[in-house]
């Protein structure tokens, strides 16, 4: 069955890199994408799902359910980032379309997506873990019809003991949800945001985005509001390595890893912590071929309008 499909629930929190993502997910050919969700994050939900059906529709996407979640974290709120603008997609304005949101709420179309089901289902996580907590402590033998999870999270940073290391957004925004997933038995797989600030799109990637097609000249706006402060010279691409990952896992050296969330005073969060010499509970990322990520890149882009 070399080339069946990976069924696939994508949850999101649709900014800039987000973006990326979408596109690299739907110009593959190795993806059934059964739902997309949105959740807490760069922008509510709301916001996060019109910009998903905006990306969509620019990519020339097919029809595709997306769903919203209510905008809470699991049990703590805590701020949210603000690098992706006000709408998430820098102040871009999307030409209307015709693309609907699912009135279904996030959690709820998860769990009918899962259970009806006859094959066990990937889940990617490109913004906190929110929708995902509530699932499985609604529906905890929902647990058993999902594949594995494979999350956006977290530094591979090694700090010494009782320091903290970078606080993360996906983990420090609801590190709530992130210890109720780490603790549910399901197969975890982390791509660290170090993969994203490796393989980032310089400035001459961002304009060659530009010439490629009528997509890329959106993309390019769009890329151009992103204020991630780690990359100096264009933009990240955690998420769109989150993508890559499941999809060319082969350009990416792995590891094995135990992941856990410590909460820290000083920022009133938890902190997603990598430890590679205790017990492992999940695999990580540790390096990413960067010229490889990029013709992944392209090469998805050019099959847009």
């Amino acid at each position: 069955m070399k080339n069946k499909k990976i069924k696939l629930i994508l949850n999101c929190d649709t900014g800039i890199d987000d973006a990326v993502a979408l596109l690299l997910a739907v110009k593959s050919e190795k993806f059934d994408i059964k739902l997309i969700t949105t959740d807490v994050g760069n922008v509510d939900p709301k916001k996060a799902a019109k910009n998903t059906n905006n990306i969509l529709e620019l990519i020339d996407a097919p029809n595709i359910r997306v769903c919203q979640g209510n905008g809470k974290c699991f049990k703590k709120e805590r701020a949210r980032a603000a690098v992706h603008g006000n709408g998430g997609l820098g102040e871009y304005e999307f030409e209307p379309n015709d693309r609907v949101v699912d009135g279904t709420d996030a959690v709820e179309a998860m769990y009918e997506t899962l259970n009806a089901s006859d094959e066990k289902i990937t889940i990617l996580s490109l913004s906190p873990l929110s929708n995902l907590a509530k699932l499985i402590t609604k529906y905890p033998t929902v647990v058993s019809k999902i594949e594995k999870l494979v999350f956006m999270a977290g530094s591979t940073e090694q700090v010494p003991n009782g320091e903290m290391p970078y606080p993360e957004f996906n983990v420090s925004c609801d590190p709530e949800a992130a210890e109720a997933i780490f603790s549910s038995g399901i197969k975890l797989e982390v791509v660290p945001m170090e993969m994203g600030h490796t393989a980032y799109l310089d400035w001459q990637d961002v304009f060659n985005t530009k010439i490629q097609n009528y997509a890329g000249s959106v993309l390019e706006v769009v890329f151009r509001s992103y204020k991630d402060r780690h990359v100096k010279n264009g933009i990240a691409t955690h998420d769109g390595c989150a993508v890559a990952y499941l999809t060319n896992p082969e350009i990416f050296k792995i590891e094995p890893v135990n992941i856990a969330v410590q909460y820290f005073e000083s920022i009133k969060s938890g902190v997603m912590v990598m430890d590679f010499n205790a017990e492992p509970n999940a695999i990580t990322c540790t390096e990413i071929d960067i010229k490889k990520f990029k013709k992944l890149y392209y090469n998805a882009l050019k099959k847009c309008k």
